[in-house]
């Protein structure tokens, strides 16, 4: 499925994303690099308002996206309705925007629409979001690998994951006592010892 997305309007609806943010369409882009990785069939094309130069932006594009900045004497609405009205196969697209103009030139040529509240809330409620293509083990190459600074913004979009409670150590059993040393006894002590017997043994001693 092929997705035309209005790139701006669904950063003001994506939680943890902000128009004021300068690195705004980059993070969305990186958003939804991740959502196309668990899904091949998804196709996504981004366009944002005004960029220099305009046009396809390589540096952000891969991985199933597209990003697309609009001339700076136009608009991502202007834009996107262009492509609508140039689109052959209306039922292998979506949509997705909640511009009145832009759902109203979608609905005109029979493609489906979605506000772009409800494919955010989706988008980050899909099970198989950052998973990776959930068909196949293997990374696709034109899938990046989560750097760090992709994983420090992942932990402060969506929070760490939980840590399990370790287990509690069993308790240590005691140590047993060292076994007593046998006293070694002085040869006088033997023989009295010895002379002892000798007397009980013949009465002369109880």
């Amino acid at each position: 499925m092929n997705y035309l997305i209005d790139g701006h309007n669904l950063i003001a609806r994506t939680p943890g994303l902000s128009l004021a943010d300068p690195d705004d369409e980059a993070k969305l882009v990186r958003l939804l690099r991740r959502w196309t990785a668990a899904d091949a069939r998804r196709k996504v094309t981004v366009i944002f308002d005004g960029g220099l130069p305009a046009g396809e932006a390589r540096h952000l594009s891969g991985g199933g996206v597209k990003a697309v900045f609009a001339p700076n004497n136009s608009t991502a609405d202007a834009v996107l309705i262009r492509r609508i009205e140039a689109i052959g196969n209306p039922p292998e697209f979506v949509v997705i925007s909640s511009d009145r103009e832009v759902a109203t030139a979608a609905t005109r040529r029979r493609i489906a629409v979605q506000p772009s509240e409800t494919f955010a809330a989706n988008m980050m409620n899909d099970r198989h979001f950052g998973d990776g293509d959930h068909q196949t083990k293997a990374q696709r190459p034109d899938v990046p690998p989560m750097g760090a600074d992709e994983m420090q913004e992942w932990l402060s979009l969506f929070g760490p994951e939980p840590e399990m409670p370790r287990p509690p150590r069993p308790p240590r059993k005691p140590a047993p006592p060292p076994p007593a040393r046998s006293k070694k006894k002085t040869k006088e002590e033997s023989e009295a010892e010895d002379i002892d017997e000798w007397l009980r043994l013949f009465g002369y001693k109880k």
